[in-house]
């Protein structure tokens, strides 16, 4: 129980981004310190799946300080994407690990690393933009165990040292630098997230910072490495620049102080490299000797192996008095041992064995009693060692040829899988491009497909309808989830929300007035669309009008974009889907003019009963987009009214989006997107003008 007791106290974070030379002791940290600590990997699917299982409140993101330009092109790309997860899955706060290069040095007209310059700028203004707290912490060069040969100026300069390469040094030799211990990176790090520090700017460093002579006697001092700045030396430039950076504002607000100073902190260093390179060149000098052992044992075997054959068949011949042929099977072993390496070495080995198995013959018959002179000129004898050469021959053959028939079949396989890795790809390639144009084609947002289906959903005659299926339409074109649309005032001064969907645009005022936003004075004239660049607070993503007769008379607002949603393509999108939406609701409003006196009692304002039942069926509809709608039904107390009294009291006290019309047994007032309060709001001000009502459920 306690066990359960402590799991469930612990906090997760998750550290993503480059991974650095010192992430194991920040793990080590963190783990101690009774958190849960996850890694995010450069597939950011596996990312995604941690977020969205372990839900992890905190991220801490890695910048990739001294990378190629490239790499660091490729970071931004994942900084927007790991943000983009970020945003989705709700993570509490992002603690942000750039580089002290993204600063302006004192000396210097810009920053020595532009583009985390631009990576910390554009994670500001995504803080703001998705409300999650972000804090930077800026770090000078690290250097401490587990560092690699790339992993900074002092690492580069003694792993160099060690490997008798050309060592680097700084090419600047004016500027100092700072660099930092890990350990003391490491806990900075830690203290950061575990007291909840937000919204701040953070500098690591030990605030003193090195030239180039003071760098090279700080190395000469703890190592024994020649001077670096001797003129003799051979040396190549080591350009990236680490300012120097004020660090009390973290030790005020973490608490943090430096555990190491330089000297024992880089003896450390030293102890842990020197022992990476002696452990690395042992297990090479092994790792070599293993493979030349393999090689020549694999040369060797079948020497030894056609050896010991050969001082069997001596063996043989010397207990059975000087021949090799069984006196039961009349079989000569020679054959055997002779046939045996050529079938499992091939040519070279049986003949190898086939002059050892010519001399046994012949140093057997000699021991019978024969003449070496007279054994050429019995017949028996040459056919023998003949059948010894064609035996050799014949396995030495069929050994290597089958060998050769491997040997290609091993090319052959290779070449088949070179040609169906390059098909392959070739194929996904062309699948790739055949996905593209067939969604393009059927199920893309720009086909002709998709706009004649968006055509047919606003085909219709009813206002009411056109605004729900704009608002549908416009979520299914633009992939969003959150959009409301405004009605403008017929004076031009006030917009009425008219519909809504998602959680963002619930949270959207009910009403704006055109001289609080800048934003909709500048559409409303121009009526053209709005881009929110500058990511103002209280303002939409996307806005767009709809226009009727050369007048804005609605305008669809999008929040919560995505990252990749913030493009010209997607601005395109939305200036075609209002066009459309324009164009249908300019055939409602001449569709309504043409049929006024069908739709209202005759000289008022109050629909008829067919035209009433279906604004509510309308209204029923869009409760399927806008789940929170709510409609009061007020019911007339009509006595002594008719029809034209009660629309001359209603003229100045409902609003323009409130519906009057004759049910099954009165007439009724609809109030969408009304609560009680507002509601009772209402039927005071109806009371004042001599209209009695009473709330009702449904209209009857």
């Amino acid at each position: 129980m306690a066990e359960e007791k402590v799991n469930q106290l612990k906090r997760r974070v998750i550290l993503t981004g480059v991974k650095p030379f010192w992430d194991e002791q920040l793990e080590r940290l963190f783990i101690k310190e009774n958190w849960e600590f996850f890694r995010g990997t450069d597939r950011l699917e596996q990312t995604r799946e941690l977020l969205r299982i372990y839900n992890i409140p905190v991220l801490i993101y890695v910048w990739p300080a001294e990378r190629q330009a490239a790499e660091r092109m490729n970071a931004l790309q994942r900084l927007a994407d790991v943000l983009a997860l970020t945003y989705e899955y709700a993570v509490e706060a992002v603690y942000f690990i750039s580089t002290a290069a993204a600063v302006k040095g004192e000396m210097s007209e810009r920053a020595a690393d532009g583009m985390a310059l631009v990576a910390e700028k554009a994670v500001k203004v995504w803080s703001e933009w998705a409300v999650i707290p972000l804090t930077i912490i800026r770090l000078p060069e690290v250097y401490g165990p587990d560092s690699g040969p790339q992993d900074g100026l002092v690492a580069r300069t003694l792993y160099a040292s060690l490997k008798k390469k050309v060592l680097p040094r700084m090419d600047d030799e004016t500027t100092p630098r700072d660099f930092l211990y890990s350990a003391d990176a490491v806990y900075g790090i830690y203290r950061a997230v575990a007291r909840g520090c937000q919204g701040e700017e953070l500098n690591l460093g030990t605030g003193e910072g090195l030239s180039a002579r003071g760098f090279a006697d700080w190395v000469r001092n703890v190592t024994e490495i020649p001077d670096i700045y001797d003129d003799a030396a051979s040396f190549k430039s080591f350009p990236y620049v680490q300012p120097v950076l004020e660090s009390k504002k973290a030790q005020h607000e973490l608490g943090w102080r430096l555990k190491y100073d330089r000297k024992s902190g880089l003896a450390q260093t030293w102890d842990y490299i020197q022992a990476k390179v002696e452990a690395d060149q042992l297990e090479a000098q092994a790792r070599k000797q293993r493979i030349k052992w393999r090689v020549l044992g694999r040369e060797i075997i079948p020497y030894v192996e056609n050896a010991v054959g050969a001082i069997m068949m001596a063996g043989i011949a010397y207990w059975q008095q000087g021949t090799t042929v069984n006196p039961q099977t009349q079989l000569d072993l020679n054959f055997v041992y002779i046939g045996s390496m050529g079938l499992l070495y091939g040519k070279r080995q049986s003949f190898i064995a086939m002059v050892a198995a010519a001399f046994i013959f012949i140093m057997g018959s000699l021991a019978r009693g024969g003449e070496l002179i007279s054994l050429t000129y019995v017949p028996e004898n040459i056919l023998h060692l003949t059948a010894y050469l064609f035996t050799a021959a014949l396995t030495g053959y069929f050994a290597d040829a089958r060998r050769f028939e491997r040997e290609a079949v091993e090319w052959q396989k290779r070449q088949s899988q070179e040609r169906q890795s390059f098909m392959k790809e070739l194929y996904e390639d062309n699948l790739a491009v055949k996905d593209k144009l067939y969604r393009q084609i059927v199920n893309t947002d720009d086909s002709i497909g998709r706009l004649y289906r968006i055509i047919k959903q606003l085909d219709s005659v009813e206002q009411e309808n056109i605004f729900t299926q704009a608002t549908a339409v416009t979520a299914q074109i633009l992939n969003v989830d959150d959009i409301a649309i405004y009605v403008v005032g017929k004076d031009g001064h006030f917009l009425r929300q008219k519909v809504r969907m998602g959680k963002l645009a619930a949270r959207q005022p009910r009403s704006l007035r055109v001289e609080d936003y800048s934003y909709l004075q500048v559409l409303l004239q121009e009526q053209t669309i709005f881009v929110n660049k500058d990511l103002l607070k209280d303002t939409p993503d996307l806005a767009a009008p709809i226009v009727y007769q050369d007048k804005v008379i609605a305008v669809i607002t999008i929040f919560g974009l995505g990252f990749e949603q913030w493009s010209l393509y997607q601005q395109n999108l939305l200036s075609i889907t209002t066009r459309l939406i324009s164009a249908s609701m300019a055939r409602a409003y001449r569709y309504e003019q043409e049929v006024q006196e069908k739709r209202f009692v005759a000289g008022t304002r109050i629909l008829q009963a067919e035209e009433f039942r279906k604004i509510i069926q309308e209204l029923q509809n869009r409760r399927t987009l806008q789940e929170d709608l709510t409609v009061a039904v007020l019911k007339v107390v009509m006595d002594d009214l008719n029809y034209e009294g009660l629309d001359r009291r209603l003229g100045h006290v409902i609003r323009n989006e409130d519906f009057v019309g004759v049910g099954g047994d009165g007439v009724y007032i609809l109030l969408p997107d009304a609560d009680k309060k507002i509601t009772a709001m209402v039927q005071e001000r109806l009371q004042g003008a001599g209209v009695a009502t009473t709330v009702c459920e449904a209209v009857g």
